[in-house]
């Protein structure tokens, strides 16, 4: 199982509970859709919950920015998506069917 909720070292952001607690579900379902491993989970929790840029999300990882493209040119093959914005697009669009499945 996908775990997105271990730690990553000390970030430097808090994202409430309240937020964490709606959202885990579906970044989890999320991340097993499209087969994200837990370090593109992290960095897909950090693109929708933070909206960082890339340096800033390397900077939070302790990791370089070109690991950090390299995590990103994955998701987007993944899920089909050309960009971080076409990624968190898709996220929103997971999430809203699985919180309105009608929509």
């Amino acid at each position: 199982m996908i775990s997105i909720d271990k730690p990553i070292r000390t970030l430097p952001f808090e994202p409430s509970e309240a937020s964490l607690t709606m959202m885990s579900p579906i970044f989890v379902s999320f991340a097993k859709r499209y087969k994200l491993t837990t370090r593109e989970s992290q960095v897909m929790k950090i693109l929708v919950l933070e909206g960082k840029r890339n340096d800033d999300i390397a900077s939070m990882l302790f990791i370089s920015p070109k690991t950090l493209k390299n995590h990103l040119a994955f998701m987007m093959r993944k899920t089909g998506t050309s960009s971080a914005r076409g990624l968190i697009s898709l996220f929103f669009k997971h999430a809203m069917h699985m919180l309105l499945p009608s929509v």
